[in-house]
């Protein structure tokens, strides 16, 4: 099987195009990433769902707590990336979706599917600008966000505070939210040197109703996140661009299985990820990255644990070779446990026309078992210290057509073959679940995505984004908690309309579960500016649609706020 793929990769490298970038030549340019202006802003990490690629098993409402599945992978498995530095959490991947910002923060979200990456950017910080707004809606929700950009001697900084509290939409779903951050900027007259810091903080005490198993549903979780990065870049403006950023995230969480009798069981978990990134780039198209890290926990029933990694990678970027575009890195991490993984990445571009591209890419990656996979003990699950690296081969085959700003359209095929797939898993309905390195996994599947503009009407976009995933099941085991559960099918349409100024977005979410029923939810938000003040009506699952996130464990029902902001 392997060595047909890659043969195939060799064959069709000259024909082929890397979906996850944004790629500008000739007239052509597509965008991968979010629209976050015209979508339901409940949280940073649920605007990610409205991607036909993920699967967001949200828990609560408002971004409490959720797990990603990008393309069939389960919520271990999906890099998440703040402006570049991986945050995924050592102890659970559970809370790798809890992103340290608020909703005043964020830039942009990239999502390169076939290397199973997120990337939240940060907005870089200004001289000026204020935005104050408020929230309120149903389930008791209330919500306040303070935003300001000031100048302090030659930087440029953003404050941004932000809260929200609710009731939920069902008992022992109630929450309330802290979000704060620092943004700091400076930068010399020449642009030749600058160093930027950020602090991010997120605090989340939430009833987490069969969060976890449907058995229990007075459990309740208090988080704290911390996150720091200091870079400073060197730039030689005909050499080289260097970039050197230290990190820092700590991950506290408390862990209640019955919010009514804490005493019952309590668990306590402290997590540490810190590091160096170091990054050249040299303007022949080149670029050197070094990373190391260490990651810890300190746990009541993980106990104390700590492991190493140290890495090395070589890169090309965007070289153009005449209708050719080629991106390339390839390199290696030292783990402590698993010794040297290796890590390749391959985009090529064909441009057919100036409009047409055909394109192929190919990521060979891997991820360690977390550390609640290796030592987790509890009566309905076990760890598992003799956990194997997961590792896959991802390909990706397709077509982008961009003919005009009126109408864009791309297609793609993909395959991933994983190996040591890790999962949770039993025999007997009635046994504990294990963590096991299980069979090899494939997994075929077809993005296909479209979007028509329209100029002088009231109706100004429609656009269409579907996905199909098949899992081979090679499983040896009765019984699977995360990797065969998926969506088999998966569509989200978007209609944005303009009446009299009221800009009017209507988004349809279709899923069909493989182990699930299918379900239609739709989501709204409508905008009206005046002058320095904004007025927003934002609904998710807005006919209250009922369906299960997991088995037997219920999805959140509808969520409808209004909002005012005043900015300048």
């Amino acid at each position: 099987m392997k060595t047909f793929l890659f043969a195939s990769m060799i064959f069709l490298s000259a024909f082929s195009f890397c979906f996850a970038e944004e790629v500008e030549l000739g007239k052509i340019s597509i965008k991968k990433g979010l629209p976050e202006e015209g979508l339901p802003a409940f949280s940073l990490e649920e605007m990610i769902d409205y991607s036909s690629s993920i699967d967001l098993r949200k828990r609560s409402i408002s971004g409490v707590q959720q797990d990603v599945s990008l393309r069939g992978s389960i919520f271990e498995d999906t890099s998440i990336e703040l402006g570049g530095i991986k945050i995924n959490d050592p102890q659970t991947g559970h809370f790798n979706l809890e992103i340290p910002l608020t909703s005043a923060d964020l830039e942009e979200i990239d999502i390169f599917k076939n290397s199973q990456k997120i990337n939240f950017i940060p907005k870089k910080p200004k001289d000026e600008g204020f935005l104050l707004k408020s929230s309120f809606g149903e389930h008791a929700l209330w919500g306040q966000l303070l935003s300001f950009n000031f100048p302090l001697k030659e930087t440029k900084n953003r404050i941004s505070c932000e809260h929200k509290i609710s009731k939920g939409d069902r008992q022992d779903t109630d929450f309330e939210i802290y979000n704060f951050s620092f943004h700091s900027l400076w930068e010399d007259e020449l642009k030749d040197k600058d160093i930027e810091f950020l602090f991010g903080s997120t605090k989340r005490d939430f009833g987490a109703d069969s969060f976890y198993a449907s058995a229990w549903p007075h459990e309740e979780e208090h988080i704290t996140q911390r996150f720091y990065s200091l870079r400073a870049g060197l730039k030689n403006k005909e050499l080289f661009d260097l970039n050197n950023t230290f990190y820092l995230r700590r991950h506290g969480d408390k862990y209640i299985l019955n919010r009514h009798d804490p005493s019952f069981y309590t668990n306590y978990h402290t997590t540490y990820l810190y590091g160096l990134k170091s990054k050249l780039d040299f303007y022949n198209d080149l670029s050197l990255i070094f990373n190391i890290d260490r990651e810890t926990i300190d746990s009541t029933n993980l106990n104390k644990h700590y492991r190493m990694k140290k890495g090395l990678r070589l890169g090309l970027k965007d070289k153009e070779l005449g209708k050719l575009l080629v991106d390339f890195s390839g390199g290696f991490d030292y783990y402590e446990e698993w010794e040297y993984l290796e890590d390749i990445s391959l985009g090529l571009n064909y441009f057919l026309k100036d409009d047409l591209k055909l394109g192929f890419s190919f990521d060979r990656i891997w991820r360690a078992p977390s550390f609640t996979e290796l030592y987790y003990n509890s009566p309905s699950n076990i760890g598992n210290v003799n956990l194997d690296v997961q590792k896959s081969y991802n390909f990706e085959w397709g077509l982008d057509y961009a003919p005009g700003d009126n109408f864009i359209s791309s297609v793609s095929f993909f395959l991933r073959d994983q190996s040591n797939t890790i999962d949770w898993v039993k025999n007997v309905s009635a046994l504990a679940w294990e963590a096991m390195n299980v069979e090899d996994l494939d997994v075929y599947g077809l993005d296909f995505y479209s979007q028509l503009n329209f100029k002088d009407n009231i109706l100004k976009k429609c656009s269409l984004e579907y996905t199909y995933l098949d899992l081979d099941k090679n499983n040896p085991y009765n019984f699977s908690k995360y990797v065969f559960d998926y969506n088999r099918h998966k569509l989200v349409s978007i209609l944005g309309l303009d009446f009299g100024g009221i800009s009017t977005n209507v988004i349809g979410n279709f899923s069909r579960p493989l182990q699930r029923k299918r379900y239609t939810t739709f989501d709204l938000k409508m905008k009206k500016e005046l002058s320095n003040f904004t007025l927003a009506l934002e609904g998710i699952n807005i006919f209250d649609r009922s369906y299960q996130e997991m088995q037997d464990i219920q999805g959140a029902g509808r969520l409808i706020k209004i909002s005012a902001g005043y900015s300048f």
